[in-house]
C-alpha cells in the first residue's frame, strides 16, 4: 500500500499522461481543488459583500419604523450627536423615553446597550444636531418660517416633525447594511479558520445561507436593532481572536480579545454567553490545546466582566424591582394562569424552531392576542419538550464526545435560554430579532449535519460540489425571500398593513393601524376620502379596545379621532377613560389639554362673535374634558349672567374659585354680582 501511493501521485501530475476524457474519480479531485481553491482567496468576501448590499439595497430609501422612534429619532440623548454620548454611557436605554412621556420604567432589570445608540449619535453628529430635541418646526430646515418643497422629505403635503424625523435615515440603513456585511466577512474568517478548517466550502454556505436568511430582515431593515448586529459581530470577532490568542498566547490577541468582549456585552447582554462559549468552543475545536492554559485570558474575561456588571449596575439602579406592569404589551402573561403562561412559554421555543427553519408569514409584533395563549393538553406544548429534551441531551453527549456539535448546540441554545422568558422576563412573547443568534447555531447545525452525512458516505473530500446542489436552492430561497420582506420595513404604514393580515387579532398592531389611518386622513391628498380613513381608524381601534380595554394609545388616538369626526359624545368618552386609566401620563395630560383647549379657543371666537348660545355649549365641552380646569368656568358662569341665571353663575363661579382660589378674576365676578 504503501508503495502504490506515491506511483499514483505521480502519475496524477503527470500531465503527457492525462487521458482526454477524466475518470470520475479525477473529476471529484479537480471539482475539489476548484471549491479549495475558491474558498481561500479573497473571493468569498467579495462574494458576501456583494451579495449583502445587494440583497438590502431596497431598504435604503426607507424611513423609521417600530422603535426606531423612540429609541433614535427622538431620543434626547441621540439628537445632541457626539455631545450626547456621555449621557447614553450613563442611562438605560428606554430613559430617554420614560423622561419625555413621565413614565416609570416598566422592564425589570433595564436595558442597559449603549454602543448602538452611541453610533446613532455619532451619525446625528453629520444628519445634523437638535440639542434640545425635536420641536415641532425642525422640519424647517432654512428657519424662513415657511414650507419649502425640499423640506417635505416623505412627499406628503405637509411639513411636521415627521419629515425632520426622517432626514438621515438613508446614512442609517446603510450603517446597518455594511455592519451586517461586516459580521458575515468576520463570520466567514472565523468559520473557515476553525470549525470549517477543512471543508471552507461548509463555511462559505454557512454564511451565505445566514445571510441570506429571511429572519433577519427585521435586524437589517429596523435600524433599532443594530444592536443585535453589533452583539454577534463583537461575540465572533472575540473568538476568532481568542483562537488566535490560544495559539500563539500572544499578549496582542488578548487584549484585543477582553476589548471585544467588553463591546459586545455593551452591544447587547448576550455577549455573557462568552463566558462559557470561550471555553467549550477552545475544548471541542482546538483539541491540541488545554483549556486550562487559556485561565489567564479567562481570568481577564471575569475581570471586564465585572466591569460591564459594575457599569450596567449603576446604570439600571432601581430597575432590577420595576413593578410588574399592567399594560398587557409590556406584560403579555397578565391574562394568562401560571399554567397557561408557561405552556405558552414554552411552545414558544418550538415556533422559534419553526421560524429559524421556516421563515413564512414573518412579522413585526407577537404580543398580545397574536399568538392565543397554549395549555398543557395542547400537542404543541408536548412537541417544544420533546424538543428542548433532545437538544439538552444532545448537548451532553457533545460535551461528553468532545464532538464538534457542542459548538452550534450552545450558540443556539445559551441566547434562547436568554430571551424564552424561562429565566428572564423579557416584557414581550417573542421577537424574531431576538433569535438571530440562535439562528447562526441552526444554520451550523444544518451544514455541519450535511457535511457529517457526506464524510460518513465517503463523498465530501471528493465532491464538495454536492454541498452546493442541496444548500444553494435554500440560499436561493432565502435570498429571495428577504428581499421580497425588505419593503414591507419602509415605515410603519407598509409594515402595520402587512403584517395585519398575517396575525389579524394582534392588539398592537390593530391599535398603531388606528393611529396610521387617523395620520393619512389628515394628508391633504386624502382629502377626497377622509371619512372612509377616519371610519377604518375607527374599525382596528375598537377591535383593539375589545382586546385591551386598557390600551392607552388606542384610547388617545380614538379620542382624536372622534375629535375629527365631530363625534363629541364618543370623544369624551374616550378621555375620560384616558383620566381613569392613566391621569399623570404626559401623553394622557397633552391630549386632554389639546382637546380642551380646542373647545375653550371654540367658545372664545364665538364669545367675541356674539354667538352666547353656541359659546356655552364650547365652554361647557372643554369643562367636560377637563373638570379641573377653572378657565371656562368663568365664561360659563358670565353667560348665564348675562341670561339673569344668578343661581347658575354663581354655582360656576364658586366651583372655579373651588379649583383656583386664588384666581382674582372670579373672585370678582362672585363680589361684584352675587357677594361672598
Amino acid at each position: 500500500m504503501s508503495k502504490k501511493m506515491p506511483q499514483s501521485k505521480t502519475s496524477q501530475q503527470a500531465p503527457v499522461t492525462m487521458p482526454l476524457t477524466q475518470t470520475t474519480s479525477e473529476q471529484d479531485d479537480v471539482s475539489a481543488s476548484i471549491w479549495n481553491r475558491l474558498c481561500s482567496s479573497y473571493w468569498p468576501y467579495v462574494m458576501i459583500t456583494l451579495l449583502g448590499f445587494v440583497l438590502y439595497a431596497n431598504t435604503l430609501n426607507h424611513e423609521h419604523a417600530l422603535d426606531d422612534d423612540m429609541l433614535v429619532v427622538s431620543n434626547t440623548y441621540v439628537l445632541q450627536g457626539t455631545a450626547g454620548i456621555a449621557d447614553i454611557m450613563k442611562t438605560d436605554v428606554y430613559d430617554s423615553y420614560n423622561k419625555a412621556n413621565q413614565a416609570e420604567a416598566n422592564l425589570a432589570g433595564g436595558r442597559f446597550r449603549p454602543l448602538s445608540l452611541v453610533t446613532f449619535a455619532i451619525e446625528q453628529q453629520f444628519i445634523g444636531t437638535y440639542p434640545d430635541g425635536m420641536k415641532d418646526n425642525a422640519w424647517d430646515l432654512n428657519q424662513n418660517g415657511k414650507g419649502d418643497a425640499f423640506e417635505d422629505l416623505n412627499k406628503d403635503g405637509r411639513f411636521t416633525i415627521y419629515d425632520a424625523k426622517i432626514k438621515g435615515m438613508g446614512l442609517r440603513h446603510f450603517n446597518n447594511i455594511l455592519l451586517y456585511v461586516l459580521s458575515m466577512c468576520i463570520l466567514y474568517l472565523f468559520l473557515s479558520s476553525y470549525l470549517f478548517k477543512e471543508q471552507k466550502i461548509g463555511a462559505l454556505l454557512c454564511t451565505l445561507l445566514f445571510l441570506v436568511h429571511p429572519l433577519h430582515t427585521e435586524v437589517v431593515a429596523n435600524v433599532k436593532s443594530r444592536d443585535e448586529i453589533l452583539s454577534l459581530l463583537f461575540i465572533i470577532t472575540t473568538l476568532y481572536v481568542g483562537f488566535r490568542y490560544a495559539e500563539s498566547r500572544s499578549l496582542k490577541n488578548m487584549v484585543w480579545t477582553l476589548v471585544c468582549f467588553f463591546l459586545a456585552m455593551l452591544s447587547k447582554e448576550y455577549g455573557v454567553i462568552l463566558l462559557v462559549l470561550f471555553p467549550a468552543a477552545i475544548y471541542v475545536l482546538l483539541k491540541d490545546k488545554k483549556v486550562i492554559d487559556q485561565l489567564p485570558l479567562m481570568l481577564g474575561m471575569l475581570v471586564v466582566f465585572g466591569i460591564y456588571f459594575a457599569m450596567r449596575s449603576q446604570t439600571t439602579l432601581g430597575l432590577d424591582e420595576a413593578k410588574e406592569t399592567g399594560e398587557l404589551l409590556n406584560n403579555p402573561y397578565l391574562k394568562a394562569t401560571a399554567a397557561e403562561a408557561w405552556a405558552t412559554k414554552i411552545y414558544i421555543n418550538l415556533k422559534y424552531f419553526l421560524l429559524m427553519l421556516f421563515p413564512l408569514n414573518l412579522s413585526c409584533d407577537y404580543s398580545y392576542n397574536s399568538i392565543p395563549y397554549r395549555s398543557f393538553a395542547s400537542m404543541e406544548v408536548w412537541m417544544s419538550i420533546a424538543l428542548l429534551l433532545v437538544l439538552a441531551l444532545a448537548t451532553l453527549w457533545a460535551f461528553r464526545q468532545r464532538s464538534w456539535f457542542l459548538f452550534p448546540l450552545l450558540m443556539l441554545m445559551m441566547p434562547l435560554m436568554m430571551i424564552n422568558n424561562f429565566f428572564f422576563n423579557i416584557g414581550a412573547t417573542m421577537g424574531e430579532r431576538l433569535v438571530y443568534h440562535s439562528s447562526l447555531g441552526i444554520c451550523l447545525l444544518l451544514v455541519g449535519g450535511l457535511i457529517y452525512l457526506h464524510q460518513r458516505m465517503k463523498q465530501i473530500q471528493k465532491n464538495p460540489a454536492l454541498l452546493v446542489v442541496i444548500l444553494l436552492p435554500i440560499i436561493l430561497l432565502f435570498g429571495a425571500g428577504t428581499f421580497a420582506r425588505n419593503p414591507d420595513w419602509k415605515n410603519n404604514h407598509t409594515l402595520y398593513l402587512s403584517d395585519i393580515t398575517k396575525y389579524p387579532n394582534s392588539t398592537f398592531l390593530n391599535g398603531n393601524l388606528l393611529a396610521i389611518y387617523g395620520e393619512m386622513a389628515e394628508i391633504p391628498a386624502n382629502a377626497t376620502r377622509k371619512q372612509a380613513l377616519l371610519d377604518s381608524a375607527s374599525v382596528f381601534g375598537y377591535k383593539a379596545l375589545e382586546m385591551h380595554p386598557r390600551y392607552i394609545l388606542a384610547l388617545l388616538n380614538m379620542a382624536q379621532v372622534k375629535s375629527v369626526q365631530q363625534k363629541i359624545d364618543s370623544m369624551v368618552y374616550f378621555n375620560q377613560r384616558l383620566l381613569e386609566i392613566s391621569p399623570n401620563d404626559q401623553r394622557v395630560v397633552n391630549q386632554i389639554n389639546n382637546a380642551a383647549g380646542i373647545y375653550y379657543n371654540k367658545g372664545m371666537e364665538l364669545l367675541q362673535a356674539n354667538q352666547q348660545d353656541k359659546a356655552l355649549d364650547a365652554f361647557l365641552m372643554a369643562h367636560q374634558i377637563k373638570p379641573n380646569d377653572h378657565r371656562p368656568l368663568l365664561f360659563i358662569g358670565n353667560i348665564y349672567l348675562s341670561k339673569n341665571d344668578l343661581s347658575q353663575a354663581r354655582s360656576m363661579w364658586q366651583k372655579g374659585l373651588s379649583l383656583a382660589p386664588n384666581d382674582p378674576v372670579l373672585r370678582k365676578a362672585l363680589m361684584d354680582h352675587v357677594g361672598l
